[in-house]
């Protein structure tokens, strides 16, 4: 008796099977899905439970009893709650990744509308040496700062030769203003490409017809430009915020050691006494002031408006 009949019904089955709408969710969703819930979401679940979890000191081991200890010590350190260095390194990380941010928006936006008016050419120019550095370790270019700042850096030291001043200026040495500069630089991509991606789809036709019926350019970049591109400027505007917020590396060079942000803190803390309790509490409010801003973007804007910038 042939057996091509039961391998094809075996065939059939096996097709109605995947053939389903709800096979064809699997197969489609499901790899992504398991990606974010092994690499995202258990992790961050791990970081939750830990940040009420205790550490012995002796064998670094997670004592499973809750307690609110972790989150009690970051607020300890004498004196007032704002002047305990959490609260001072949350405080200052949250000024330093607006002022980024700020910069970002004021120096990718002029230039994303350059772009995206006369792209071509010039448009494959500038991104060539926009996403240049990108070429290199991050490191790498975060170290390469350390050489333009510091009282002997190039800059003062350029200023200083050609007679501009006499003793170097200490806004060109190490700190906060060093640490934004770094910063700037190295998400500036993000918030230019992010940009021109909704400048791209600008109807500037519009610009044209509101500027012949008598709008000034302040108001057509307000009333107009602005509205239009604004899932553009939300988008890249959060792939600049979120990362400065954490960022590490770029303070921990560009600021010497005058200055502690939140990343810095936490990684100390992890890395000389690991204290991964203290560590996830610290996390848990960086995490839930970066889902904050999350939410309100989308007060603004929806998800599919992002997605389109």
């Amino acid at each position: 008796m042939s057996t091509d009949q039961p391998d094809e019904s075996r065939r059939a089955r096996a097709v109605r099977l995947l053939s389903g709408p709800r096979s064809r969710l699997g197969v489609t969703v499901g790899p992504s899905a398991a990606w974010i819930l092994t690499l995202l979401v258990a992790p961050l679940a791990f970081m939750v439970a830990v940040s009420f979890f205790e550490v012995s000191s002796l064998t670094y081991q997670i004592i499973y009893e809750p307690t609110l200890s972790n989150y009690r010590s970051l607020f300890d350190g004498g004196g007032a709650i704002w002047n305990t260095p959490f609260v001072t390194a949350l405080w200052l990380s949250y000024v330093i990744a607006t002022v980024t941010t700020v910069l970002c928006l004021a120096l990718a936006f002029p230039l994303a509308y350059l772009l995206a008016r006369n792209g071509g050419r010039l448009f494959k120019v500038v991104i060539f040496f926009v996403l240049l550095p990108f070429f290199t370790m991050y490191l790498v270019r975060a170290y390469s700062w350390v050489l333009m700042f510091g009282p002997g850096g190039v800059i003062n030291s350029t200023l200083m030769n050609w007679g501009l001043i006499d003793a170097p200026l200490a806004i060109f040495n190490y700190g906060i203003p060093a640490i934004i500069v770094g910063l700037t630089h190295a998400y500036f991509p993000y918030m230019l490409l992010t940009l021109y991606a909704s400048l791209d789809g600008l109807d500037f036709s519009i610009i044209e017809a509101a500027r012949d019926l008598g709008a000034s350019r302040v108001e057509v970049f307000r009333d107009h430009v602005i509205p239009l591109t604004l899932p553009g400027i939300i988008g890249g505007s959060l792939f600049v915020f979120v990362p400065s917020v954490g960022a590490f590396i770029t303070p921990t060079f560009l600021g010497q050691g005058k200055i502690q942000m939140i990343g810095m803190l936490i990684e100390n803390r992890v890395a000389g006494t690991y204290s991964i309790g203290y560590a996830s509490a610290a996390s848990m409010f960086v995490l839930v002031s970066i889902i904050g801003a999350m939410v309100l973007a989308f007060r603004y804007v929806s998800i599919e408006e992002l997605g389109g910038a």
